[in-house]
């Protein structure tokens, strides 16, 4: 039988919802966190006009914050109470007698670090997307948001979403049920009518499923605790593949 192209869109899986709620790091934004051992940290402060920190002092502290916050959040009771960034900075011992413009600029430089890249394909499945539902992000960053609105300006996508929810802006990270509520309250949406599609089954898929949410498990080569599995709906390995 030869399907016609209206028929083929019927098929697909998506078009039994109203609306896509999106992770971002590693979803449609990729090279984000880096903060390995190999990273020159000081080239990025030297660039923003860091003078007063030699190289070892902006790595340890670079590190030593990401390293803390990153095993704060991964312990579930602390994911509904979550400090600033900044607040890592002030209590680092080698950072907490600095000016306060060197503390801002250690966090911007961090934030240039958390923050990845959109290929412009993905900006592409996006802009499609957006043609037939409503989209929306739900996301764990650190650091501040307005970075990664900006981002989202310069390719040109900032308009495609009709809720964006950042952790650092609630001081609430995923699995929390209570940061997949907030999107799926703000537009006013029928949760059987809301599907969430991203790459973690801890955070991603646990989280959104705790609320009652469908969910598209874009699986990478990761191990998770096996506890902590849920049964995604459909399971793909790109985002591209929903379409």
């Amino acid at each position: 039988m030869t399907h016609t192209r209206q028929d083929q869109q019927e098929e697909r899986f998506i078009d039994r919802f109203d609306v896509l709620l999106l992770d971002l790091g590693d979803t449609f934004m990729f090279d984000a966190d880096r903060f390995g051992e190999d990273v020159d940290f000081y080239e990025t402060y030297q660039h923003f006009g860091g003078k007063d920190l030699n190289g070892y002092e902006v790595k340890q502290i670079l590190t030593d914050v990401y390293r803390k916050i990153s095993a704060y959040c991964k312990v579930s009771e602390n994911c509904e109470r979550i400090p600033p960034l900044a607040a890592y900075f002030k209590k680092h011992p080698a950072a907490e007698f600095l000016p306060a413009h060197e503390l801002d600029l250690l966090e911007k430089v961090f934030t240039e670090h958390e923050i990845g890249s959109i290929p412009e394909r993905y900006t592409a499945v996006l802009k499609q997307l957006a043609t037939t539902h409503r989209l929306g992000i739900i996301s764990d960053i650190w650091s501040r948001s307005d970075r990664f609105y900006q981002e989202f300006e310069k390719v040109g996508i900032r308009d495609l979403f009709k809720v964006i929810v950042f952790s650092s802006d609630i001081g609430i990270f995923k699995p929390s049920p209570k940061i997949f509520r907030k999107a799926v309250e703000a537009l006013d949406a029928d949760i059987s009518r809301v599907v969430y599609i991203g790459d973690s089954l801890r955070r991603d898929v646990v989280g959104a499923k705790a609320i009652g949410m469908s969910v598209i498990w874009i699986k990478k080569d990761q191990a998770e605790a096996p506890e902590m599995f849920v049964e995604p709906d459909l399971t793909i390995t790109d985002l591209q593949d929903i379409l």
